[in-house]
């Protein structure tokens, strides 16, 4: 049975993109929507060889995903390609560089930055293989709250209980359409759903694309 709860669409339609020197942004989301755990969502497009500096809060820890392209983070010399993504966690306030590793293509990438009750320090680079269709996977098992990302095909029906009931639920389609909970979200369309404890939702295209967190 389908339990309605408080939720909020924000609609790629509206996105107000800026532009940076040498990319384009978009915040998804921000601390205005007063989301205690999740502080920012933020979609970047790199210009070729171009770079942003990213700020983020104290006890933070900080998600870059890659969905396009080849990037560099501050210092790091290898490069994170579009299957891996790189976690920082961090006691202070700072700042983190990402800068585009190709020359002749453009990079996109996710950042989402997520409050933090870790004392240490760190950083990783993992893996993420989205190959397998129909199934939610982690995206970083580094983050204290449970992440996923899955790739369906059209028509495909699924549910998923939330690890902690009444939790707030963080949604974005990347690609694709789906159905949460009886609304129509399509690609880079983000949902945030409160107080939910089994999460119902339908893919409505091929490739659809998503990832959400519980926040």
């Amino acid at each position: 049975m389908l339990v309605q709860s408080a939720s909020k669409i924000i609609k790629a339609d509206f996105s107000v993109w800026k532009k940076k020197e040498s990319c384009v942004v978009n915040t998804m989301v921000s601390e205005q929507e007063n989301l205690s755990n999740l502080r920012n969502v933020v979609e970047i497009v790199l210009d070729e060889g171009g770079s942003y500096h990213f700020t983020h809060q104290l006890d933070s820890s900080v998600l870059v995903i890659v969905l396009y392209g080849e990037i560099l983070i501050n210092d790091f010399k290898k490069p994170i390609t579009s299957e891996q993504v790189f976690t920082v966690q961090s006691k202070e306030s700072g700042f983190l560089t990402v800068k585009n590793n190709l020359a002749d293509e453009k990079a996109d990438i996710l950042i989402l930055e997520l409050k933090s009750k870790r004392p240490d320090h760190f950083f990783s680079v993992e893996d993420v293989n989205i190959r397998d269709k129909n199934t939610l996977i982690p995206i970083s098992n580094q983050l204290e709250y449970p992440n996923f990302i899955g790739l369906y095909e059209g028509r495909q029906e699924q549910e998923y209980s939330l690890y902690h009931p009444k939790n707030t639920l963080f949604g974005l389609v990347l690609n694709g359409a789906f159905e949460f909970q009886n609304m129509l979200l399509e690609t880079r369309d983000c949902v945030i759903i409160k107080e939910i404890e089994t999460l119902e939702f339908e893919a409505l295209s091929e490739n659809a694309l998503l990832l959400f967190l519980e926040v």
